[in-house]
């Protein structure tokens, strides 16, 4: 019993809480399934473009103060899967590609949903992200490198002997 009290106190406040303060609310599978199901699947991949650039970073640096890969990959099994029940998520790393795995019931829009708003998020890292769905599941391989500079390249400055 104890065991069952204190993961209901720590979803209390690790999750619940702060989910307040972040906007977010609790809704039923089925009633996501219907609302995946009433989009096209341009909307749903729009949807999660829109918030994976616009949400996303908000969201992971509310819960870890930082937003680089390593925060982002935690808030997605913790915030969204752990805490939020939105899929069951598994993660490995071969020491250059993690692999991010997102098991839902929600259907194929859920699926271009939940793929735009990882490649977006991961973008604004930076970072390829490589992409499998099907009707109940997304994979996504995030190499560890940026794929880009997020900075530009300094330019070269001249230096005169004395």
């Amino acid at each position: 019993m104890n065991v069952l009290a204190n993961k209901a106190l720590r979803r209390y406040v690790e999750y619940d809480v702060p989910a307040e303060k972040f906007g977010l609310i609790t809704v039923s599978k089925a009633l996501v399934k219907t609302l995946f199901a009433l989009m096209t699947e341009e909307q749903a991949r729009e949807l999660g473009r829109k918030s994976g650039r616009e949400a996303g970073p908000g969201l992971v640096t509310f819960w870890y103060k930082k937003f680089d890969l390593e925060t982002t990959i935690k808030a997605i099994g913790k915030v969204t899967s752990e805490y939020g029940r939105n899929f069951s998520f598994d993660a490995s790393f071969d020491g250059k590609t993690h692999v991010l795995i997102m098991r839902h019931e929600s259907g194929k829009n859920a699926s271009a949903y939940y793929a735009e708003s990882v490649k977006a998020v991961f973008a604004m890292l930076g970072l390829d992200c490589r992409i499998e769905e099907n009707e109940d599941q997304v994979t996504a391989y995030v190499d560890a490198l940026p794929s880009r500079p997020l900075l530009p390249p300094l330019k070269p400055v001249a230096i005169i002997p004395r």
